[in-house]
């Protein structure tokens, strides 16, 4: 009885919460610079929070026209309560950037 009820506190103190959370992720990568086999991109990410995130994991990724996956930018971040903004450079190889149709944002937050 009183692993159940342990169990019971922990989702409601810890899992409830987390899963409430609410996270606005809007991001936009733009060629900076192209070079023989290499290009410069850069990247901004706005992120509206409504609470507070000590570990984030932003990650951009660059798909094909088929939807998979073919490059990844990964960068940790720590949220505030309200807008966030963060940006950087990345760079990859040509032919990926070429063969990239779209690309996607998304957060891996821990509490």
């Amino acid at each position: 009885m009183k692993k159940m009820f342990t169990l019971v506190l922990l989702f409601l103190f810890i899992i409830v919460p987390i899963a409430g959370a609410k996270l606005a992720v809007n991001c936009e990568v733009k060629e900076v610079s192209r070079h023989e086999l290499l290009v410069t991109l850069s990247w901004k990410a706005n992120i509206q929070s409504d609470k507070k995130w000590d570990l984030c994991e932003l990650i951009i990724t660059l798909q094909d026209i088929k939807g998979d996956e073919i490059y990844q930018i990964r960068e940790s971040v720590e949220l505030k309560v309200g807008d966030n903004s963060f940006s950087g450079l990345e760079i990859c190889d040509l032919k990926l950037w070429k063969q990239t149709e779209k690309y996607t944002a998304t957060l891996d937050c821990v509490f």
